[in-house]
């Protein structure tokens, strides 16, 4: 039995939208959930946003994380516990710290990357080439439309 119920609405409601996107980031999440290291939510994005741009000052890392200072700290102090993050001094301002991922952490990084893609191949090629081109050029507008 499932535990959640449907609520009656236009398939192009934003409700709609929002739970197909829910299920889809869901299933990756699960696919690519990397049991071998327990991480919770934060410690993740921190892992990710880290993995994609970084290195970065804590404020900009809580900033991109969407999160207050304090728990991108307590995310990057769990990080630097398990060896994928590190502290170092920051080469524009020896004053300040930046935060990056140490090899491991890159390894880890790159290895829940490439399960996300292994997982969500299938879907893609479900679609046309010109399918999936709209879907990107859709989905990069509705990112680009979210506040900042």
């Amino acid at each position: 039995m499932c535990n959640h119920y449907r609520v009656a609405r236009k398939p192009t409601s934003t409700d709609a939208i929002l739970e197909q996107l829910g299920r889809l980031i869901r299933h990756l999440a699960r696919e690519t959930g990397g049991a071998e290291i327990a991480m919770n939510a934060a410690q993740r994005i921190a892992l990710v946003e880290l993995g994609l741009d970084g290195p970065f000052r804590l404020n900009d890392l809580a900033h991109r994380m969407g999160v207050s200072a304090p728990t991108a700290s307590r995310a990057v102090d769990a990080l630097e516990a398990l060896g994928l993050a590190r502290r170092a001094p920051d080469p524009s301002d020896r004053r300040a710290l930046s935060i990056e991922l140490t090899p491991e952490g890159r390894r880890h990084f790159e290895e829940r990357t490439a399960r996300a893609r292994a997982a969500f191949a299938p879907a893609a090629e479900s679609l046309s080439a010109e399918e999936r081109r709209t879907f990107l050029a859709l989905l990069e507008r509705l990112t680009d439309a979210l506040p900042r």
